[in-house]
This record gives structure tokens, C-alpha cells and sequence, in this order.
């Protein structure tokens, strides 16, 4: 979820030189005219395939690890407030530390920061793992922990991505980060909506002895312990990456990074300002980062309210929580395939409108017939898969919202612009989505999840009325 801050990364943090065993460093550029490479090219150079294998693990453990917390947490407190202090632990980093990880990973060797963060996340996972065996029924552990490998995946992330143009060749890059952009998609979808409901189902609790002491091993230690396991075999995969191979110029200032921490904040402020500018001087721009913002908070709620509303509301056990989340994905998926096609069609407002209509109907749908369901008392598994069916569509709907907004925000962000502009809305959507979440997650816990899914309803209509007009007068002006 913390993730979406990537791809602002890839543009901020790749470097203007690379390296390789044939030629010296030269000028190079994101985007490239004619894309020569290939992702057979790129995966037959050994240091890129590790480096590639390593961000595909870590992903997809990372995600599975994810969906672990909000799941316990569920089953633990059946409270959605406390589910989405669990979905804060692990977004709240990404608001003041995504921007000052960068500046410091700039200055630091690449290799040592990306094999450290995930050994230190190994360890941290490991805890979860020594924290749940210790007291099951407690979740502030989990809260801290999950927020420190947050925390630590701020710093993997730019490392990850400055790394690449040092083991790539200048023609190799845009094939490179086109395989890690897909990459990432993949991994948040297995992780999230299939690993960590496979595993915990695949792995029944169990009793283990060791002397005197007696262990109930529950299915989501398990998860936390393949978890861990891979995070080891990643920082493995990272150690087997040749030191020269992403040796970089370091500075010899000896007071580089004293200076550095005095001067974060300050480079902080001045990316929100100089930013919030550029972006409020542009009426389309603005709006399309509100609109993308918008859906971006808008599913993290989503994954607040799923657990609770299984557990408390369908009275069916958390296990069958992915009933829910992964079809949501599938559409999701799917809605990113065609959504070229119907955006060519209908035009990108149209297709947002469409999109903002259907998401409202998808959330009155779910509660009314869950109501007719229980009024007609028929079996509970036709109701699950009313609403899987129903989380199908709201997936395509939201991509409908979703990709024409972020088209729009490149089509309006000039190239030089757009690594600032992606930072600043991630930024936004990571800190906007803290309120949001513990605002709605006391409303489902006092009058109702359902009640919660008629209020978004409710907002995304006022919104999609308010963006409409204030479309129609930046036209005007």
C-alpha cells in the first residue's frame, strides 16, 4: 500500500551516468527515442537479474506481509479503527521520510544500503514472528514493527531505483525499468490478494514443544516466517551482486551528512513549496492529482473496511477475506488492460464520470444487498460471492477514475516537472489518507461499516459534481 511512492522514484533518483564492463559512463535519459534493449537482454546480465529477483521477493513478501498485519488485526480487535491504525503504521513513513531517504541514499553506496535494509527488515519480520509466538492476542508490537519496516523500505526503494543505470547499458534502461514498473504491479496483486491468504490456509495452526515451553504456531506465524525466510534470501541476492558493479563516486566531505540532516527539512519545505506552486498554477493538473489522490485514498479504505466487514458484518471467518480483496484485484488488472481502449472511445471525462458513477453504485450495492440476502435468509456463500462480484467491477470503476487522471497528470506535467509532481501528490496521498482512515474507521465502529459505505458513496458524488464544474470553468478560463 506505502508503495505507490515509487514510481516518482524512478524518475527522481536515476542517475544521468552509467557503468558497465565495456564502455564509460555517458549522458543518458529516462525515456528513451528508440527502446534497442529487450527484457531477454536485460535479465541474461547476471547483476541486473539479482538485483531484479530480489525486488520481486521483497515485493511480494512485503505486500503478503501487509495483508498479515491487517488480517491479525482484524481477527484480534474486530475494531475497523484499529485496521486502519495498522494501514497508518505502514503509509506514515512515506510522508516526511520518502523525501529525506532520497537525499541521504544519494550519498551512500548503493549495494550497502539495499543488502542492510533488507536484512533489517528480515529481523524485524523475524520479531513479528517472536511477538506473536509471545502473546497472539496483542497487536501494539505488530504497530511499531510494521512501522520501522515501513520506514526501512523508504530507503530500499530510491537505492533500488538508483541503482539500475549502474548495471544496465544506456540502451538497456527503458526496457530495465519497464520490467521493474510491471514487476511491482504483479507483486503488490500475488502478495496482497494471494500469497498471505494462501499461505495462512495452506499452514494449520500447531503445537510445537521446546523442553519445558509449549507453542500454539498459528497460520499467520507461518506467514511471518516465510517472510522472513525470503527477506534473508533476498539480502543474499544483493550480497551476490559484484561490489564494482555499482561503485559510484562518494563524497569526501567529512561533514557531508551533518550538513545533510540540517538541511532535510529545509529541502523538504522547499519541494512542497516549489511544487504546490507549479501544480496550483495549472487547473487541470490540480485536479487530476486530486482526482488520482482521491481513488488512491479511496482503496486504502477499502482495505480498512474488508476485514471488519467479513468478520463483523457477513459473521464468516477473516480466512475468508481474500474472497473479497482478490477480485477487487482482477479488476483492477483488468480494467488497466482496457482501459486504453475505452479511453479512446469515450474520451477521459467521460470515462471518469462513468468510473465515479460506478464506484458509488458498487458501494450502495454491497451494503443493499447484503440486507436482501439476510432478509431473504439465503445461504451465506451466495452473498460472498454477491460481493466479489460486485469488488470485480468497483476495481474496473476505480481504474476508470484512476488511469485517465494519471494520463491527464502526465499529459500536463512538462518531463522536467513530472519527478516533482509525482513526489508531491504521493506525499499528499500518503498524508491525506491518515485522517481519512481513523475518521471512517471511528464512524464503522460506532454507527456501522455499512454506514461508512454509504458516506463514501455519498462523497464520491459530491466530489465527482464539484471536479465536473471546476473542469468546466478551467475550460472557460
Amino acid at each position: 500500500m506505502n508503495e505507490e511512492v515509487q514510481p516518482s522514484y524512478r524518475r527522481r533518483h536515476v542517475k544521468t551516468e552509467r557503468r558497465d564492463e565495456h564502455t564509460s559512463a555517458a549522458p543518458l535519459t529516462l525515456v528513451e527515442e528508440g527502446q534497442a534493449g529487450s527484457f531477454r537482454r536485460v535479465l541474461r546480465n547476471r547483476s541486473f537479474l539479482l538485483l531484479w529477483l530480489a525486488q520481486l521477493l521483497s515485493q511480494i513478501v512485503f505486500n503478503a506481509a501487509n495483508y498479515g498485519v491487517i488480517a491479525i488485526v482484524t481477527a484480534v480487535t474486530h475494531s475497523t479503527v484499529m485496521v486502519g491504525f495498522a494501514i497508518v503504521s505502514f503509509t506514515l513513513p512515506a510522508v516526511p521520510f520518502s523525501l529525506l531517504a532520497g537525499v541521504y541514499v544519494d550519498h551512500l553506496d548503493k549495494r550497502f544500503v539495499l543488502w542492510v535494509s533488507n536484512a533489517l527488515r528480515a529481523v524485524a519480520t523475524g520479531l513479528i514472528v517472536l511477538a506473536l509466538l509471545w502473546n497472539p492476542h496483542t497487536v501494539l508490537p505488530i504497530y511499531f514493527l510494521t512501522f520501522f519496516i515501513s520506514l526501512v523500505t523508504q530507503f530500499f526503494t530510491p537505492a533500488e531505483a538508483s541503482a539500475i543505470p549502474l548495471l544496465v547499458s544506456k540502451k538497456d534502461l527503458a526496457p530495465a525499468l519497464s520490467l521493474f514498473n510491471i514487476t511491482l504491479t504483479i507483486a503488490q496483486a500475488l502478495g496482497f490478494l494471494v500469497l498471505g491468504g494462501l499461505i495462512t490456509a495452506l499452514f494449520p495452526p500447531f503445537s510445537l514443544s521446546l523442553g519445558f515451553i509449549q507453542l500454539q504456531v498459528l497460520s499467520f506465524d507461518m506467514l511471518f516466517v516465510i517472510v522472513t525466510f525470503f527477506y534473508v534470501i533476498c539480502t543474499l541476492l544483493i550480497l551476490a551482486i559484484p561490489k564494482r558493479a555499482l561503485d559510484q563516486k562518494q563524497s569526501d566531505e567529512p561533514d557531508l551528512f551533518k550538513s545533510l540532516g540540517k538541511q532535510t527539512w529545509e529541502i523538504i519545505r522547499h519541494e512542497v513549496r516549489e511544487a504546490w506552486s507549479y501544480v496550483r498554477s495549472n487547473r487541470q493538473l490540480l485536479l487530476a492529482l486530486l482526482r488520482v489522490s482521491f481513488v488512491s485514498i479511496l482503496l486504502l479504505v477499502i482495505g480498512e473496511l474488508a476485514g471488519p466487514f467479513v468478520v463483523n458484518v457477513l459473521h464468516l471467518p477473516f480466512q475468508d477475506m481474500p474472497f473479497i480483496f482478490a477480485p477487487a484485484g482482477i479488476g483492477l488488472v483488468l480494467g488497466g488492460v482496457i482501459m486504453p481502449l475505452l479511453m479512446q472511445k469515450l474520451g477521459k471525462n467521460r470515462t471518469i464520470a462513468l468510473g465515479s458513477l460506478g464506484t458509488a453504485a458498487g458501494l450502495v450495492l454491497i451494503p443493499l444487498g447484503r440486507f436482501l440476502w439476510s432478509y431473504l435468509a439465503l445461504p451465506a456463500l451466495g452473498i460472498l460471492l454477491f460481493i466479489a462480484g460486485i469488488t470485480f467491477f468497483l476495481g474496473i470503476a476505480l481504474e476508470m477514475v484512476n488511469i485517465p487522471a494519471q494520463t491527464v497528470m502526465q499529459e500536463q506535467a512538462p518531463e522536467e516537472e513530472r519527478g516533482r509532481v509525482f513526489s508531491f501528490q504521493s506525499m499528499l496521498y500518503n498524508a491525506g489518507s491518515i485522517p481519512v482512515l481513523l475518521f471512517l474507521g471511528v464512524i464503522a465502529d460506532t454507527l456501522g461499516i455499512e454506514t461508512v459505505m454509504f458516506l463514501l458513496a455519498a462523497a464520491i458524488l459530491g466530489f465527482s459534481w464539484w471536479a465536473a464544474r471546476y473542469s468546466h470553468r478551467s475550460i472557460l478560463s
